[in-house]
């Protein structure tokens, strides 16, 4: 059975700007596009342009089967937005002393292996090198190296909420570090950010001028590479047995982040399908 653990990019979400060309609006967009069409040369392009202007070459829903063209969707968001990885890149400039890898640096392996959710509901709020310890010992899975590890809050079931934001768990960076001691490279949250609430992280360095106050589980990827997937989804679906994770993260060139698909496969036996229980 595949269970989906990534939410759903909403086209409301705050920093979405969402545009949509449906079927009959895309006769009028054919019409503009068929004056620069993918391949053409410069010359082309004028050749193009004046048959346009001259009305040779437009179009009217009366040329095109049942008056429509095709549909188009544009998104312009982060690459944090949804569920996406966080490549060590997004942390720094440097990680362990070497150019920070970006996206398409990372090897595709890093992403495909056996998962671990790791339960941390009652962790109140910090998740601890203690808590992983005593996490991985209340679900009777050791991670091993390669293994890729969850972290369960059911933070999901509050998106579209201000508590997503406000009442998220943070991952410590002696969590992060008692994983990497034992081989795992890549985990994932079902909060927003492995680094809590941005309200608290801002009252805190106000309170303290500490300046390791700032996202310090992100930061601490500066000294030790490792990966987070973020805003995962649907956690608690995952059967108690084995399963594989799988989430490739999208090819962008340059970028710290790419948004992915993730995904839990699983031995059940209930068939093939896809479980999702977040709104869409």
């Amino acid at each position: 059975m595949y269970i989906d653990l990534s939410l759903p990019v909403r086209k409301q979400a705050p920093g979405v700007d969402f545009e949509q060309w449906l079927h009959r609006d895309g006769v009028r967009h054919l019409s503009r596009r068929i004056r620069n069409l993918p391949g053409d040369s410069r010359w082309q392009r004028v050749v193009n342009y004046w048959h346009w202007l001259t009305g040779q070459r437009r179009l009217s829903a009366a040329d095109l089967p049942e008056g429509m063209f095709l549909s188009n969707e544009f998104y312009r968001m982060s690459v944090h937005q949804g569920t996406h990885i966080d490549a060590p890149f997004h942390y720094g400039p440097l990680c362990e002393g070497k150019p920070a890898k970006k996206v398409l640096d990372m090897p595709l392996e890093w992403f495909m292996g056996p998962g671990v959710v790791l339960d941390v509901r009652t962790s109140n709020g910090t998740v601890t090198n203690k808590t992983v310890t005593a996490a991985i010992g209340a679900a009777g899975v050791e991670p091993a190296p390669g293994s890729i590890v969850l972290f369960r809050s059911d933070s999901d079931l509050r998106v579209g909420t201000p508590e997503y934001f406000t009442q998220s768990t943070a991952i410590t960076p002696s969590a992060v570090d008692e994983l990497l001691r034992r081989g795992v490279k890549v985990m994932g949250t079902d909060c927003w950010s492995f680094d809590g609430p941005a309200r608290r992280m801002v009252e805190n360095f106000y309170q303290t001028r500490d300046r390791r106050a700032w996202w310090p589980t992100h930061l601490h990827g500066r000294e030790r590479e490792f990966v987070q997937i973020e805003g995962l989804a649907n956690l608690r679906s995952i059967p108690a047995s084995r399963f594989m994770f799988v989430a490739f993260p999208i090819a962008l060139m340059d970028a710290g982040a790419a948004w992915c698909r993730a995904v839990a496969v699983t031995a059940d036996q209930q068939g093939p399908g896809a479980e999702r229980t977040v709104p869409r």
